[in-house]
């Protein structure tokens, strides 16, 4: 889909800085304000993203990110990818594989106040508003509100799961090629078919997603470095796919919203996260 959106431009000094700068005060503020500023999106296009994101729960974002906001985040999630953790197991429940390294919120909150501070800026959230049509709270989990996924060896994956909080608006710091793995795959309305068939939508489901895989009703999105996507990730179904080739990275910033002011949340946050 073609997306229309006006960004003000990084000018002047702040095209100049240098990577090294992210953890330095004024730096960050200044790109916290331009990689903030309000969005704009064509009318007709904002009334396509609305219309879309309804009927399916997800949304592309291309070219969300300029190229110096995206270059500022690349600098700031590198420099704190030596604070990773490394996951590999199967979430219980889900009997999913979990294989990458991951930043939970509280790290991110107590090493990067740029990314803290972007996660509670207003425009960005009312940026996610407006796809959305709606109301979107702050996630109340102290991990899950906003994380970093880092998929960097063959064979990295986030296996099939659901997210407690409703929204998921995922950035795209590195992304692999076309044919590299590392796609957004997605059966929508999952918990509606779940509900269809007696079954619980997030326990031993493996049988499910062969079914949905036989009826063509597993979608896949590739998405380049810059983009972004707008998933409703508490009700469809999604995985990454496995990665492949030694070289390949997929580092995303993942910021989650409640539908509601309060919300239950599962272990499965604190497995993966703290």
């Amino acid at each position: 889909m073609d997306l229309t959106m006006s960004n003000r431009q990084w000018q002047g000094e702040g095209q100049q800085r240098k990577t090294s700068d992210a953890a330095e005060p004024f730096p960050w503020l200044a790109a916290l304000f331009e990689l903030t500023a309000p969005k704009e999106f064509d009318a007709a296009a904002l009334a396509d993203l609305r219309e879309q994101f309804l009927r399916c729960g997800y949304v592309k974002l291309p070219g969300f990110l300029t190229p110096v906001a995206l270059e500022f985040l690349k600098a700031e999630l590198d420099r704190l990818e030596t604070s990773a953790s490394r996951r590999a197991f199967e979430m219980p429940g889900y009997n999913t594989p979990r294989s990458l390294s991951v930043l939970g919120g509280t790290t991110i909150k107590a090493q990067s106040p740029f990314l803290f501070g972007l996660y509670q800026h207003s425009a960005l959230r009312t940026c996610v508003e407006r796809v959305a049509g709606r109301t979107v709270y702050s996630c109340q989990h102290p991990e899950e509100f906003m994380v970093a996924n880092l998929l960097h060896r063959s064979g990295d994956t986030h296996g099939w799961h659901l997210d407690d909080p409703a929204f998921a608006l995922v950035l795209f710091i590195d992304a692999p090629l076309e044919g590299q793995g590392g796609e957004l795959e997605m059966i929508a309305n999952w918990t509606d078919m779940c509900r269809r068939k007696g079954r619980r939508p997030d326990e031993d489901i493996t049988d499910l997603i062969a079914w949905a895989a036989e009826n063509n009703l597993i979608e896949q999105n590739h998405h380049a470095p810059g983009d972004a996507y707008l998933l409703r990730a508490d009700i469809n179904l999604h995985r990454v796919r496995p990665i492949t080739g030694a070289d390949t990275r997929r580092s995303v910033l993942n910021l989650a919203f409640q539908a509601n002011s309060t919300a239950k949340y599962s272990q499965t946050a604190n497995l993966l996260y703290a």
